[in-house]
């Protein structure tokens, strides 16, 4: 049987650690398979946290981009891009 068309098989990279592979449910928000990533890895903070693409032109996934996810995709946890220009105005 195929497996559900709102479930889609990803790995996920963070620098230092091995990857997480998971079934990313396209019904959960966003904010909570990130936060699930995060404690997988022990990072606090998961709100400061966004995924992007690992190859091409790296673009930042979005709730309403997050349908062109395919099967097999690599992701990278990365600071988010709101987070850092925060962190950049508060130096």
């Amino acid at each position: 049987m195929p497996p559900p068309a709102d479930i889609v098989k990803v790995a996920i990279e963070w620098p230092g650690a091995n990857a997480q592979l998971i079934e990313m449910d396209q019904k959960r928000p966003l904010s909570s398979i990130i936060r699930e990533v995060c404690d997988g890895w022990s990072l606090s903070g998961s709100e400061q946290f966004a995924l992007r693409y690992a190859d091409g032109p790296q673009l930042y996934i979005t709730e309403q981009s997050r349908g062109d996810i395919k099967n097999g995709t690599i992701l990278r946890l990365a600071i988010s891009p709101v987070s850092w220009h925060y962190l950049q105005t508060q130096c």
